[in-house]
């Protein structure tokens, strides 16, 4: 059985699938498991071509993907009918927000189950803002706040070479429209109209919260088209504030004396909001062994399979009474997250919100390579933006009209 992933673990990733795959192993003895290990740029571009594969292309059994590829996916004619291979399987007890992301939309047949989700949190290092802050918690809970704070920061370090106020949370140090979307939906806005219509992308809310994330390149106060090593990290004390969706807690606790909390992304306005990112399985319609690929994925949806790799990821689980134990278990995780939880939002599942995503990161691709350059304005990332909600105008006059 073949199973395409992400690098969720970092580093760890290849360690950590070796440790699933054994455990899956000594309970299936006769399933051989092989894992392929693809970025999500590659994972996406590998995901249209397995439908009609050459003879010499693999063909996967088990595909992660991202929380709102399920529509597309099974539009496409990729996903299979879980429901269909399992009448009894249900997502009674996955928790609400991920629902909705497992079904082909206007029914009820299940095209991918929950596995596992994030969402974005704010870290920081206390020994580094009580330099600059007498109250970091109140200053990092706005976007001026947040600024002033990383402005702050980068001078009291000005002479720790390789240091950033913030770090990167992309480790190959890119832009990410999924970074900023908090940004976006505080300043009241959303990518598309809730009806589905018409993208959003070209208003000057959406913009404001796409330049609030920008500012932070811009301003030299977070390194970006670097790989992350020593440059700009907190462990290693070149970087004091973390925006993620990874929870870090394991991360930091291995480091005496790095003393991190975690509080609310900041907001613009009187609301905020936390990105919740589902990560889902699903089993490929040219799977020839799709009975092993549904044991695995409910394997993987077990309590006692969630909650470690939950712990292992530093993630969440994705079903109610697994979630539960997990977050219960560490007074500090259920302080933190109960009221993060409470205000999470999650991307559509609708056809062209992967196309959209990708059309939003090339544009802060470029973006960034303009930055380092020296050539970036406002001006032109105006323009990109419009042109955008006309290619996104067009899908959804296609797709969801």
């Amino acid at each position: 059985m073949i199973i395409w992933v992400m690098p969720d673990s970092g580093s760890r990733t290849k360690e950590d699938y070796a440790r699933l795959s054994a455990l899956f192993q000594k309970e299936y003895p006769g399933v051989d498991i092989t894992v392929r290990v693809f970025t999500r740029n590659i994972l996406w571009r590998k995901i249209f071509t397995i439908k009609n594969p050459t003879p010499e292309e693999e063909i996967p059994d088990v595909i992660q993907i991202p929380h709102y590829w399920t529509a597309l996916l099974t539009r496409a004619g990729v996903a299979e009918n879980l429901s269909k291979l399992d009448p009894g399987l249900s997502l009674n007890n996955a928790l609400f927000p991920l629902k909705p992301h497992c079904y082909l939309p206007g029914t009820k047949d299940i095209y991918s189950y929950p596995w596992w989700f994030d969402m974005s949190a704010l870290h920081y290092r206390g020994d580094h803002l009580k330099l600059v802050s007498s109250n970091p918690e109140e200053d990092l809970s706005t976007w001026e706040g947040l600024l002033r704070i990383c402005e702050a920061l980068k001078q009291n370090f000005k002479d720790n070479p390789g240091y950033y106020p913030m770090q990167n949370s992309d480790w190959r140090g890119s832009l990410s429209v999924r970074s900023a979307l908090c940004a976006i939906w505080d300043r009241g806005t959303d990518l598309i109209t809730p009806d589905f219509k018409q993208s959003l992308v070209h208003t000057e809310q959406f913009k404001a919260g796409i330049k609030d994330y920008v500012t932070l390149a811009l301003k030299n106060y977070m390194p970006i088209l670097r790989e992350r090593g020593s440059l700009g990290t907190m462990i290693s004390g070149k970087a004091s504030i973390l925006m993620s969706r990874k929870q870090g807690v394991a991360s930091f606790d291995t480091k005496r004396g790095v003393r991190v909390k975690t509080v609310p992304v900041p907001t613009t306005g009187s609301v905020y909001y936390s990105y919740l990112s589902g990560m889902n399985l699903m089993i490929n319609v040219l799977s020839k062994e799709k009975e092993n690929a549904l044991a695995f994925i409910k394997w993987c949806a077990r309590a006692d399979n969630q909650i470690r790799y939950a712990g292992m990821m530093e993630v969440f689980p994705a079903f109610e009474d697994s979630f539960e134990q997990f977050i219960f278990s560490s007074a500090r995780r259920l302080q933190t997250y109960g009221s993060i939880l409470a205000s999470a939002k999650t991307l559509p599942n609708i056809t062209v919100t992967g196309t959209v995503i990708e059309i939003l990161n090339k544009i802060l691709a470029v973006s960034a390579t303009q930055i380092v350059e020296e050539r970036f304005t406002m001006a032109s990332l105006d323009r990109e933006l419009d042109n955008a909600s006309k290619e996104i105008d067009y899908l959804l006059s296609l797709y969801e009209g």
